[in-house]
């Protein structure tokens, strides 16, 4: 956010000091109230107190956004909106100076609410952002929808789930500095309603879902030039049920009982339909698991960004679902699991290689 007063409203200030060092003055021997200002000089005080209150509102609705974990971090949002109440009592008696024409009290009670606005800012400046990630699933150029028929030069397919792990989230400094985001074990997914394997409750459904869209609350503040992600588990959790972190949970049916002796979560699920050669359908089901089957993926984003307090960041993806038929075909592979290891690699690699970076967006919060 840029400086309460800009270099046009300074100049104009320091003429309104130079004016008000003439006409306020006092009469020898009296105390006579100041002359009044000139309608130019009492429309520039109200200038910027108008602009003062409206970057209070911007920082106010900034601190409104500002959600973080941690008691620190609460005592700080604490602190920050103790010391915009003070600022804004400033502002309220600038006004009341400003009606009873006391122009120096005036300019003092703004000199201290800049004062305090400079320093709000430099403390958001410095307390972590936010990041949404958004990894929207598309066929080619359309949306994804499931039971939608699509035609390809390997034949026609149409999807009932997709769903895979994205996890890993790093954020890149131009040093070369990586910043992991703790915990970013995300399931994104486009599935149907289903049971939920493994409970004592054979009744527990796991409801139709559409995710495509991640918010992390919590990143640390600084300038960011790019990003990496994965996609799958890594081998600290995938290795070790027991261990959990982010939304990694072995209710999800992304834990299978054919894998369990051979590794902990399913990476990757794509199931559907495919046309045979006679015009009749026939299901596929593809699964990624093992950790030589775990991709990262790496951007570079366009320019560099600054998030913060006052600056959050949405970086937008896409996965092309039509490249997980690279190299693939549902009619000779109707099936890949814990026995097909190349093939396991060969849909892995197209996962990584279905993404792309359409936009970065870094707007103030």
């Amino acid at each position: 956010m840029r400086s309460f007063l800009s270099s046009s409203s300074r100049y104009a200030r320091a003429l309104l000091v130079a004016a008000m060092t003439v006409v306020v003055i006092p009469a020898c021997g009296g105390d006579n109230p100041s002359p009044p200002l000139s309608t130019s000089e009492r429309q520039e005080l109200e200038r910027q107190l108008a602009a003062l209150q409206a970057t209070l509102d911007e920082l106010q609705a900034q601190l409104a956004r500002h959600e973080q974990d941690g008691a620190a971090a609460r005592q700080e949002k604490e602190q920050l909106t103790a010391q915009l109440e003070d600022t804004r009592q400033q502002l309220a008696e600038a006004r009341e100076l400003l009606a009873t024409q006391d122009w120096d009290g005036v300019l003092v009670k703004l000199d201290a609410a800049n004062e305090q606005v400079r320093q709000l800012q430099a403390r958001l400046a410095a307390t972590p952002g936010s990041l949404e990630l958004n990894a929207a699933l598309f066929f080619g150029d359309q949306p994804l929808a499931l039971d939608t028929p699509y035609s390809t030069p390997e034949g026609q397919f149409l999807f009932t789930e997709v769903r895979y792990w994205l996890s890993n989230v790093t954020l890149l400094k131009q040093d070369g500095t990586q910043v992991p985001l703790p915990n970013s074990y995300y399931l994104i997914e486009a599935i149907k309603e289903q049971l939920v394997h493994g409970s004592a409750d054979d009744q527990l459904h796991i409801p139709a879902n559409r995710r495509e869209r991640v918010q992390v609350p919590v990143v640390p503040a600084g300038v960011y030039t790019g990003i990496t992600f994965s996609i799958g588990v890594d081998p600290t959790y995938n290795d070790n049920l027991s261990r959990q972190a982010g939304e990694l949970h072995i209710l999800k049916n992304m834990t299978y009982e054919t894998w369990m002796w051979f590794t902990s979560y399913i990476f990757t699920k794509t199931k559907g339909q495919y046309v045979k050669a006679d015009g009749s359908h026939s299901e596929f089901g593809w699964e990624t698991g093992t950790n030589d089957n775990f991709r990262t993926v790496r951007y570079t984003f366009p320019s560099s960004v600054t998030v913060n307090g006052q600056k959050s960041l949405s970086v937008n993806l896409r996965l092309d679902t039509a490249r997980l038929f690279s190299g693939l075909n549902p009619l000779h592979t109707p099936s890949i699991g814990v026995s097909d290891s190349g093939e396991r690699a060969t849909l892995s690699d197209n996962f990584a290689k279905g993404f792309s970076l359409t936009s970065v967006e870094n707007p103030n919060r």
